[in-house]
């Protein structure tokens, strides 16, 4: 018979953790503790048997306190086995009981029944599902990274099956119950359904794997590409059912269809025989084809400004509009991104505050989104900017990302290469064309093959036809000035002997027997050994210069007696302003300062040297004089000669005020538009003048008094005379033509007097 010890070692011993409990809620005592239990909990039976679970596990801190406790109480309810789905649990490890050790762990709790139908016990047992779980996360979140998701066609129940990745992919909602027709809908090319269909009857027939890519059309309208690989369970010849997986491969694909492009535009733009911008264009097409939604422009960068390149998809209304934009801190995204030498995402641009003075471009054709980026040249400015515009609000996701960086980098390479393919070839071209121009032409000397070329312009220089002429270092000897061999041929063993490169100096003579200089420079080339391996070289034909030298020089020496000359002339005009009698001095037309002021100024207004040049001409002007004096000089502003004369009144230091008759004339001095000034001081002149004429008004006075006041008493005088001697019988008593004779010549001494007193008041000094 088996005892009752017998279950108890069989219990013990059971494999999956057990733990028997009462029902006796809310306590569940715990009454028994199989081995299993006690490890997996990393407890002990003694502390566990006699005690309520909810005292020896209070909680479970990945479950609400609710749930915890609901788990017993639906088994009281409905006497029957509840089985919980896998939840996570925390146990104290048994090294260190602080530390916890996370299990996922599906618990089963069973009621046992009495005879009654009673609960008697309850069996609480426990299967570690922690490594299935940590499984199936694993395979769930390496689908997820490698955008692979699973699915399976029932054929017995004729249900569709999707994993959590499979919907992800197309975008489904989590309660979205897929069947093979909605299924197909998300294939919207009517060719790309025969396909699946196709090779699900073909496996379904005989078995095989099928592998097909196509594209789809997700439940939010995004495109993306699917790599498709099924397999079909057969038994005794009857399909059960087709599973399999499907890989999102838009980003592998779009990426294969990436490197085509490029290659493409790479090798058309090598060819050289389509323009630059012609190649942009052809390459912002194919980024659109390959980016549905996108359009793209390029704007090259000059000069702080935005102008128009390629944008062969976008409203030219638009792209005219952004013509010319400086670049800036809140100029769109592309002024942003050019200006800040980094990448602008403007995912909404009704409300980005870079686009708020620029949004009323964009907005009315719809574009609602801008990512832009720098393409800058290896020099790290600046040269062009990426411009990727979309009708929705966006923002670049990852993959996206990176085709920007690469569309940016290849953009680099293109427009650089091109540039500096233009460059070498307008430079090549100009080299050319500056050897001619300059008369400049290289040799080289190839030691190896003893072969020595001469380019076509030093074949003009030396004035041989290369056509009929070998060129060697025997027949430029041969060309070398006889005066100047020797020579020439001292500084080549130079060159051989030092390794050093030369410089030199040698005329030729032509065929013809015109005479030509030449400046001529000399390199060795060495191999790693030191051994000599060319000897290069250029010529430059400097007769020209040298003719010029020569005039030069003659210039020079005339230039030279000139300035001698000069300055013998404007020393002597510096004396005679300096040594002048008569104050002269040079002031500033727009400043008034003065400029030089000669001695004679000195003395005669009493300020040194030193305060003159602190001064303005208005500082010896009396107030009353000033406007005058600024009015004379707005004239002499509006000419360029002007010499003019007039009189002044100025102050001297002491404060007394002069007459001045000034004389001046426009000058340059220093570069600057200046007047020179000569003031001769007319103060006693003046009053010389009104002294006479003083005098002559005195004189004027006494000329008619003589003429009409002597006058008329000398003529009475004359009168009585001649009546007494010519009519004695005249009646009248000769008393009384006596008395008026002397009445008469009183006046006139009275007349006489007062001449003479005017006379007297006359200075005649």
């Amino acid at each position: 018979m088996i005892g009752e010890q017998h279950y108890s070692v069989v219990f013990q011993a059971l494999p999956i953790p057990c733990l028997v409990l009462l029902p006796n809620a809310p306590e569940f005592t715990i009454i028994n503790v199989s081995d299993a239990y006690a490890e997996v909990t990393n407890t002990n039976r003694c502390e566990l048997i006699g005690k309520g679970f909810f005292e020896i596990f209070p909680n479970n801190p990945y479950l609400s306190d609710t749930i915890w406790k609901n788990i017993f109480d639906e088994v009281i309810l409905k006497k029957k086995p509840c089985k919980v789905a896998p939840q996570k649990y925390a146990f104290p490890t048994a090294d260190v009981p602080a530390r916890l050790d996370v299990k996922y762990l599906e618990v089963v709790n069973t009621p046992v029944l009495d005879a009654e139908g009673e609960i008697e016990f309850i069996i609480r047992s426990m299967t570690d599902v922690t490594d299935t779980i940590y499984h199936e996360r694993f395979l769930e979140d390496t689908q997820h990274a490698a955008r692979i998701g699973s699915w399976e066609v029932n054929m017995a129940r004729q249900t569709v099956t999707w994993s959590v990745g499979l919907r992800k992919i197309y975008e489904v909602a989590s309660n979205y119950c897929p069947d093979f027709d909605s299924t197909m809908a998300f294939y919207p090319d009517e060719s790309d359904r025969q396909k699946i269909k196709q090779a699900f009857q073909k496996a379904m027939k005989d078995g095989t794997v099928f592998h097909i890519a196509l594209p789809i059309t997700t439940a939010k309208g995004h495109r993306r590409w699917l790599s498709v690989v099924g397999k079909a369970d057969l038994v005794d010849g009857t399909c059960i059912r087709v599973y399999g997986i499907s890989q999102d491969i838009t980003d592998t694909k779009r990426l294969t269809d990436l490197d085509h492009l490029e290659r493409t535009i790479l090798e058309l733009n090598a060819q050289r025989t389509t323009s630059l911008k012609a190649v942009l264009a052809d390459y912002l097409l194919g980024l659109e084809a390959l980016l549905p939604g996108i359009y793209c422009s390029i704007h090259r960068v000059q000069d702080g400004h935005l102008l128009n390149w390629v944008a062969p998809s976008l409203p030219l209304s638009y792209t005219s509009s952004l013509h010319n934009l400086p670049i800036g801190k809140k100029t769109g995204s592309c002024g942003t991104a050019a200006y800040s030498k980094k990448r602008v995402i403007a995912k909404d641009i009704a409300h980005d505050s870079r686009w708020a003075a620029y949004k009323h471009l964009a907005l009315p054709h719809d574009l609602k989104a801008c990512w832009s980026h720098p393409i800058m040249d290896s020099g790290g400015e600046v040269i062009a900017v990426l411009g990727m515009y979309y009708k929705q609000i966006k923002t670049p996701n990852h993959d996206e990302l990176i085709i920007i960086d690469r569309t940016s980098s290849l953009l680099k390479t293109i427009i650089e290469s091109r540039q500096n393919a233009d460059l070498a070839q307008e430079t090549t071209a100009m080299m050319a064309q500056g050897q001619e121009l300059a008369c400049f032409g290289n040799w080289q000397r190839d030691f190896e093959t003893d072969r020595t070329t001469w380019s076509p312009t030093l074949c003009d220089i030396y004035g041989i036809n290369p056509a009929a002429y070998l060129p060697s270092f025997e027949h430029y000897l041969a060309l070398v000035h006889p005066d100047d061999r020797e020579r020439v041929i001292h500084i080549v063993k130079q060159i051989h002997q030092t390794g050093n490169d030369t410089v030199f100096e040698e005329r030729i003579v032509r065929p013809s027997g015109e005479i030509r200089h030449i400046r001529s420079w000399a390199r060795l080339l060495t191999n790693g050994d030191n051994v000599p391996i060319k000897l290069i070289g250029a010529c430059l034909d400097i007769t020209e210069t040298k003719q010029a030298e020569l005039t030069l020089k003659n210039l020079h020496a005339e230039l030279e007696k000139h300035l001698k000359e000069v300055e013998e002339s404007e020393k002597k005009y510096s004396d005679l302003f300096h040594l002048s009698p008569q104050p002269m001095w040079v002031y500033d037309l727009e400043t008034y300062r003065y400029l030089d002021v000669n001695a004679a100024a000195i003395t005669h207004y009493g300020y040194t040297r030193e305060e003159f040049m602190s001064m303005t001409i208005k500082d010896i002007r009396p107030p009353s004089e000033i406007q005058k004096m600024e009015a004379a000089v707005a004239l002499s502003r509006q000419h360029d000669k002007l010499f003019s004369k007039g009189i002044y009144k100025h102050r001297k230091k002491n404060g007394e005020i002069i007459h001045v008759e000034v004389r001046s004339n426009i000058i340059k001095s220093h570069g600057r538009k200046a007047e020179i000034i000569l003031a001769q001081d007319i103060t006693e002149k003046l009053y010389y003048i009104e002294a006479i004429e003083a005098q002559n008004k005195k004189l004027q006075e006494i000329a008619w008094m003589q003429s009409h006041m002597v006058r008329a008493p000398l003529a009475r005088i004359m009168g009585l005379v001649d009546l007494i001697q010519h009519v004695p019988e005249s009646g009248i008593e000769n008393s009384e033509l006596l008395d008026a004779i002397n009445s008469s010549a009183i006046e006139l001494d009275d007349i006489l007097r007062s001449i003479t007193a005017k006379a007297e008041q006359i200075n005649l000094t």
